[in-house]
């Protein structure tokens, strides 16, 4: 029998060809079917506006509010990705108390205790990206990038965060396969995505009760998961008609910007956030396109950036020892260890130091220090900085912070506990490279106002009367003055007369005649849903010469404790953890503590700052809970416990004649 190969040849040849033909069409109608699953990032609008109520009496000694002012919901293309569904409502609906169904497994996950304040701040950069991806009648749509975001293909995530890179000169770029060739695809896009946003924060704000603000985030990645991001808080519904995003411009063009767009009604502030992320670019010796600072530049970021997050999921970024710090509690939450000699080498194209460490101008503290040294360069201080916290949340909640039920907050990468402990490493912890169990719940931020509105509650960030916990609801205060009596913590009328005869936190201490060292009054409350308080401490920072210098100093210490006279610290008040079960000590801490604390060392012709922070008694930390839950080994880099904290705002003084 002779064999036809040819037709063998043609017949297989054929075959192939409908299998294939078969695949694609099961394919296409996989694809046809998982596209009517769609739910579209837009929320509907809520079909109720809130009752109206009373707005109560203001409160001229002025009220503690909590809030979250750094969210991202389902609007941000990162979160989108990541299976995030909440968006701008859904966040502020969990803000107020509503339980939520968190991404990845479907836990259902409500706060202890609602939120007075919060600002969604979705990422400028994918609000153009989102619109174009989801916008069934644009260009786009069908484009493998957006089929790819649509339905969640991490593998797309790199290289959006390397469309958002710049470096040097380079600015970030836009996508042409989203945006088109020109652009204008995703600006008009993101025009829509910003009045979505603003339709929510006007429909969830409700005076006297729970505030919104209209907010973005501003987020130019550097390389290896470098960051210069602000998150950008205007004070009513008088904002620009777009947001500004890293391929609109460099920080210093966001500050032009935002000088031009937002006058008259409309007010605006920025929060830069994760310096300890900066390599050392966000308060460094250039403007983030390398250029050499000029006067004109500082001067409008000292406009602008009235705060700085200082503690975040991406760790805290007050200090870390090694790096212009010898202070114990700088070993908090860090991130990344400080950089040798060598590594702090800055290069002269870029304006960054080597990535994954930090140096001294990545860490708070010594920002404020050298602020009073560049104020006589300058002739201003352009690093007058207030302190905050806030989570950096990606899955719509805000102010998911407690330790005890935490669980996640970047949507698939984190939602698992063996995936934050490291066992299964996600796609975003690959991509930056961070270190198992090493991101944290986050922070909030505490404000000092006479009530619950976006005017009292703005105008209390603006003036820096606010302050940062690690995720913790700690009331804390912070005054100043020449004429504060050694007993005012006692007295009933402590509040008044130091508003009467001082300054709060973010103020400034105006120099008087007659000699005396200032005193500060300290007072915190500890939060009922975490461990009492153990300590008060004041850190003063202060020029020397042209260098600078600081001093960390216990205050106020509980069960009797009294601060050593040489050392300024408190011996340790053997509150404990049981690492088993996570119970803690009950008989230890307490639930305030207050002093008023005259400096020893003030010298009235030197340029200083003070700031306090409060400490709990140790807490298991979010991962040893997450260890016990599976029967796993906690990850070696990263502590079992907690101890969580308070910053306030710091009190500035300068000499006359400075």
């Amino acid at each position: 029998m002779v064999l036809n190969y040819r037709l063998i040849a043609k017949n297989t040849a054929l075959g192939v060809l409908a299998l294939v033909a078969v695949l694609v069409v099961a394919a296409l109608a996989a694809l046809a079917y998982l596209e009517l699953q769609l739910r579209s990032p837009y929320e509907s609008p809520s079909s109720k506006s809130a009752a109206a109520r009373a707005l109560p009496p203001a409160n001229a000694l002025r009220n503690a509010y909590f809030g979250d002012l750094h969210v991202h919901t389902a609007m941000s293309l990162d979160a989108n990705i990541f299976d995030t569904r909440s968006g701008p409502r859904m966040a502020y609906e969990f803000a107020k108390g509503r339980e939520i169904e968190l991404p990845g497994t479907g836990i259902r996950q409500r706060l202890l205790a609602p939120l007075d304040f919060a600002a969604v701040t979705d990422h400028a950069e994918g609000m153009g990206a989102l619109h174009s991806c989801f916008d069934r009648a644009g260009a786009a749509y069908w484009t493998l990038d957006c089929i790819g975001i649509r339905h969640q293909v991490l593998l797309i995530f790199p290289r959006l965060f390397a469309n958002v890179q710049q470096s040097g000169a380079s600015l970030a770029q836009n996508n042409p396969r989203m945006c088109g060739t020109t652009g204008k695809a995703c600006l008009d896009g993101g025009k829509s995505v910003w009045l979505e946003m603003q339709a929510a924060a006007r429909e969830h704000y409700e005076p006297g009760t729970f505030t919104t603000f209209n907010g973005f985030e501003y987020s130019p990645t550097l390389v290896r998961g470098g960051m210069l991001h602000r998150n950008v808080i205007f004070r009513g519904d008088t904002v620009p008609l777009n947001v500004f995003s890293a391929m609109d411009g460099f920080v210093e063009d966001l500050m032009r910007w935002l000088d031009v767009q937002c006058k008259g009604d409309c007010k605006v502030l920025t929060i830069p956030h994760n310096p300890n992320f900066s390599w050392g670019l966000m308060f460094g010796d250039t403007n983030s396109d390398g250029t050499p600072l000029t006067a004109a530049n500082l001067a409008l970021r000292a406009k602008y950036d009235a705060l700085i997050e200082v503690f975040q999921a991406k760790g805290s970024s007050e200090c870390t020892p090694g790096a212009g710090s010898t202070d114990e509690q700088c070993a908090f939450e860090n991130i990344f260890p400080a950089c040798t000699a060598q590594e702090s080498t800055v290069d002269a194209l870029t304006g960054q130091h080597t990535s994954r460490c930090v140096a001294s101008n990545d860490m708070v503290r010594n920002v404020l220090k050298r602020g009073l040294v560049d104020a006589n360069k300058w002739g201003f201080n352009p690093y007058k900085l207030g302190i905050i916290g806030s989570t950096d949340n990606h899955n719509g909640a805000p102010g998911d912070t407690q330790e005890s039920t935490w669980n996640g907050h970047g949507g698939v990468n984190d939602a698992k506990p063996e995936q934050r402990l490291g066992i299964k490493r996600g796609l975003v912890a690959k991509v930056v490279g961070l270190s198992p169990g090493i991101i944290n719940p986050g922070g909030l931020v505490g404000v000092w106002a006479e009530q619950n509105t976006r005017e009292a509650i703005w105008d209390a960030l603006a003036r820096k009367e606010a302050f940062g916990t690690s995720g913790t609801r700690v009331r804390v205060r912070l005054f100043a003055g020449f004429d504060f009596p050694a007993d005012l913590h006692t007295r009933s009328d402590a509040v008044a007369f130091a508003y009467r005869k001082g300054v709060p936190m973010g103020g400034d201490l105006a120099p008087i005649a007659a000699s005396g060292a200032p005193s500060l009054l300290v007072m915190a409350l500890r939060d009922a849903n975490s461990a009492p308080l153990q300590r008060i401490q004041v850190v003063k920072g202060w020029v020397s010469g042209s260098d600078t210098r600081e001093q960390v100093f216990d205050v106020a210490c509980s069960d009797g404790i009294a601060p050593d006279p040489t050392t300024h610290r408190c011996r340790d008040n053997g509150a404990k953890v049981n690492l088993s079960d996570c119970s803690i000590s009950t008989d230890k801490g307490a639930s305030s503590l207050s002093t008023t604390w005259r400096d020893p060392d003030f010298n009235p012709a030197v340029a200083a700052f003070y700031y306090v922070r409060v400490l709990e008694n140790p807490v298991c930390r979010y991962s040893q809970r997450d260890a016990l839950k599976l029967g796993a080994e906690h990850p070696t880099n990263v502590p079992k416990t907690i101890q969580e904290r308070a910053w306030t705002s710091p009190i500035w003084y300068t000499p006359r004649g400075s």
